[in-house]
């Protein structure tokens, strides 16, 4: 098996398929998978799903060089897709929100966590009254970063960042909602990130307690934020890995 480190995206919003396009797509998948798309009402929700489960097939070929028909996925008790063949050891995690798809994946990790968030608020309450409803998602000192920023859009932004840091560690370690938000607390060192950097000293704490993670904060562009979550317990790579787009 080859050692692979990659950070893929693809952009769903300017993927328009044609039926025979998404014939082949949906041949690469299992039935189950298939049964699950098809549950989806909108489009977009489709086409998101549809090329997560590609870039998961796809990692896993670049990886051990199995054939595609030969790849197979099934759930743990978490929730999250397993590779169960070829047997192996890797760590790959999905994302979609907005215009873009994500996929974090590592060979020979047992955990990674990927979340994209897009930077917009459509909600129709003030900000202020926004911020308000989500008070108790966040801890004490990271509304003070939040809300030292100068401008709402600024703020905005330092927000997703936030909810972004805290859903890619939540799906690394797999505990879903039965963790409360709060009781984690992101330390952000670097307060601007860009397309063309990765950042990696935001630190996280438990319950006040430091925690060994390493977090890969980077821009798709200037409304799309991805954070991936790493444990340096277990993570030896270069740290900086840069969010490529993808191709089939």
């Amino acid at each position: 098996m080859s050692s692979k480190s990659v950070r893929w995206t693809f952009n769903i919003s300017k993927w328009q398929p044609t039926v025979q396009d998404i014939k082949l797509a949906t041949s690469c998948i299992q039935p189950e998978e298939k049964a699950r798309l098809a549950k989806f009402v909108f489009k977009n929700d489709f086409k998101a799903s549809l090329i997560g489960r590609l870039m998961m097939r796809k990692f896993v070929h670049d990886v051990t060089k199995v054939p595609y028909n030969s790849i197979k996925f099934s759930r743990d008790n978490k929730g999250k897709p397993v590779v169960i063949s070829p047997e192996t050891v890797l760590a790959l995690n999905v994302s979609h929100q907005g215009d873009f798809a994500v996929l974090a994946g590592e060979a020979g990790l047992s955990m990674i966590g990927a979340d994209i968030m897009k930077v917009e608020y459509t909600g129709g309450k003030s900000l202020s009254e926004f911020f308000r409803i989500m008070s108790r998602q966040f801890s004490v000192s990271e509304w003070i970063t939040i809300k030292s920023c100068k401008s709402e859009d600024e703020q905005l932004g330092s927000f997703y960042r936030h909810w972004c840091l805290k859903e890619s560690y939540v799906k690394a370690i797999g505990v879903g909602i039965t963790i409360s938000l709060q009781d984690l607390s992101f330390k952000i060192k670097t307060p601007c990130l860009s397309e063309k950097n990765v950042i990696t000293d935001t630190e996280l704490y438990v319950k006040n307690e430091k925690q060994n993670w390493i977090f890969e904060e980077s821009l798709i562009n200037n409304k799309h934020i991805v954070a991936v979550a790493l444990n340096a317990n277990e993570w030896t790579g270069d740290k900086k890995v840069v969010v490529t787009r993808v191709k089939f």
